[in-house]
């Protein structure tokens, strides 16, 4: 299935975390009754569920491929519903807790009952091809166009964030698989529209010239994927250049083939731990960033125009409950934590500053948002 996730380990399902309206449902599911304090409390056994369980037909939503739709908004957010994997199905049947509307709402079922509206949902089955031409192509002509654009996959872990950024990574990178990721098909695309306007405008003499680099960042230090041995990085600030790490690698890339190298030497070097809840978690965030810069000549003088694309791959937020983690994996959990929530705040807050209120934004409580803060945040 082009929507599922390879690394999904079995683990306590989302679709059925605190569902007992699903699980009363269900017909032939066995209950039993205990008493606390004097008040009886029912409880219900999700191994019945499973074997009551009739396979659900997922509904199949299309995704508007509407370009224009990001000419006049800076921010979208878009939800994938990753399926229910065979381990999750095994053990605990088919329910689902969120049941998709339209290709923009999806509802809660538990009590109450709570629809939430996004930008775009994307469904169980929907394409990678499909996810790319809805998110990813617009992404491209914008930077082509000189304008910073930035994709974050986040999430729980084990929801598919890597999945959907990464996928499966061809090695000669001539032809990608149905299972590719965003990132590979948004560089196919980008050297054939480079290709294409080069050639419309062979007159202006138009070239132009892309350089990436590849970071992770773990338990708040900075490592270079593309040079393993360059860790703890430091975050620098220039009048001219903006914010950047310092002594991180940039390489110069002119085909698929080129970036298909660098991702993977990058993901072989990226941390990786299995938990209870993914076999294949992510212990890290992961950066690629592209510079497009494109120069021309017109009316005798040499124009120059530059574009930034940021594809961050998050590590996975996570319960130590749930995921098991101990040691290294709990300290690791942490800095994930408190970075996301970090991330969060630094949105919500420039959120209020958006709406005219005077709020510090705290861009360096984390290396990500520090990293990023070069980017049109005051925008949101």
């Amino acid at each position: 299935d082009p929507g599922r996730n390879p690394r999904s380990a079995p683990g306590t399902p989302k679709s059925l975390a605190g569902t007992p309206r699903a699980c009363a449902a269900a017909s032939g599911v066995r209950d039993r009754s205990s008493s606390i304090g004097g008040a009886a409390k029912r409880v219900f056994d999700l191994r019945d569920l499973a074997a009551a369980e009739v396979p659900v037909e997922v509904p199949h939503f299309e995704l508007d491929e509407d370009p224009a739709f990001w000419m006049d908004r800076n921010v979208q957010v878009l939800v994938r519903l990753r399926p229910i994997s065979a381990a999750e199905s095994t053990a605990y049947g088919q329910k689902r807790c969120l049941i998709q509307d339209s290709s923009k709402t999806l509802s809660w079922t538990g009590h109450p009952e709570t629809m939430f509206t996004f930008d775009h949902v994307a469904c169980e089955t929907i394409s990678q091809e499909k996810l790319f031409r809805v998110v990813g192509l617009p992404m491209v002509e914008n930077c082509m166009s000189g304008y910073n654009g930035c994709l974050f996959a986040y999430g729980q872990t084990g929801s598919g964030k890597t999945y959907t950024m990464m996928g499966e990574l061809s090695k000669d990178g001539n032809e990608l698989s149905n299972d590719s990721g965003l990132t590979p098909r948004i560089f196919e695309y980008l050297f054939a529209r480079i290709k294409e306007e080069e050639e419309r405008r062979r007159e202006d003499k138009l070239k132009y010239i892309c350089k990436c680099s590849f970071l992770e960042i773990y338990n708040e230090q900075i490592t270079d994927l593309l040079e393993p041995s360059s860790t703890n990085l430091q975050i620098r600030e220039d009048i001219k250049k903006g914010v950047y790490v310092e002594n991180l690698m940039e390489c110069y890339v002119s085909s698929v083939k080129d970036v298909m190298l660098l991702l993977l030497q990058g993901v072989a070097n990226r941390k990786m731990a299995a938990t209870n809840m993914n076999s294949e978690s992510s212990r890290s965030h992961s950066v690629f960033t592209c510079v497009i810069e494109s120069h021309w000549e017109r009316d005798s003088m040499t124009h120059l125009r530059f574009g930034r694309l940021n594809l961050v791959d998050l590590a996975g937020s996570e319960r130590q409950k749930s995921s098991g983690a101990e040691g290294d994996r709990l300290k690791e959990a942490a800095n994930i934590n408190r970075s996301l929530s970090t991330l969060g705040l630094v949105i919500m807050t420039l959120v209020d500053v958006a709406n005219g209120k005077s709020r510090h934004v705290p861009y360096r409580d984390s290396r990500l948002t520090f990293l990023l803060q070069g980017f049109p945040w005051r925008k949101l």
